[in-house]
């Protein structure tokens, strides 16, 4: 009995198909790869970042921010920093922009430039004579917008402690009668004086009924 075998053009679709596979299996390991890479460096930066960041944070003297320094990264690396500091119309608040360059290697060169803006809280910074202006202006806007004074007031937003509350007559402050402390009695009513019932037991000074005999 004769075997068949596989023709030529089976073979080299056979080949052509594996082929089709291994490039795409190469290219997707060799993306992974890539991506890992890109991701550890990311990683990398974002720590250089926050290594200037806390030298800046350190720094107490409004002098050594903006002459910054340099400080020793991980695998040999050097990065410089300096800042650029501007007030702001808050008192003893400051707005820092942050200035870095790092080392890609150990003794290479100086990437680009990155920036970021902070704003730190820094009353040693603040000149006595600034600091007072500042507070000044915003004193005098609150006023302007209040439309008074603190130390004048003004009676028109202070409400009145009686105003809303509803009176009943025969309690203090009714029709203008004060308290028997004050002047005044409270309201007598119908059935006798001072809300005292009238003699008699009835109201209006009649007798009580007698039982009826049996």
């Amino acid at each position: 009995m004769r075997r068949r075998g596989f023709t030529l053009i089976e073979v080299l679709v056979s080949l052509a198909i594996f082929a089709l596979a291994a490039v795409s299996l190469g290219a997707a390991y060799s993306n992974v790869i890539l991506g890992r890479i890109a991701l550890q460096q990311d990683e990398q930066r974002l720590d250089d970042i926050a290594r200037c960041r806390a030298a800046l944070m350190e720094t107490p003297g409004f002098d050594d921010v903006e002459t910054g320094g340099e400080i020793h990264l991980p695998g040999g690396r050097t990065a410089r920093w300096k800042g650029k500091i501007e007030a702001t119309a808050v008192s003893d608040l400051f707005a820092v922009q942050l200035t870095c360059e790092i080392q890609a290697v150990a003794d290479g060169d100086y990437g680009e430039e990155i920036n970021e803006a902070r704003m730190l809280l820094r009353p040693t910074w603040s000149i006595p004579s600034d600091r007072q202006k500042i507070r000044d202006d915003a004193r005098q806007r609150l006023e302007k917008d209040r439309g008074y004074k603190e130390a004048d007031g003004n009676s028109s937003f202070i409400s009145s402690p009686t105003r809303g509350k509803k009176l009943v007559p025969g309690q203090p402050g009714a029709n203008g009668k004060g308290t028997k402390g004050g002047k005044g009695q409270p309201a007598a009513t119908p059935n006798g004086k001072n809300g005292q019932p009238a003699k008699g037991g009835q109201p209006g000074g009649q007798p009580a009924a007698r039982p009826a005999k049996r």
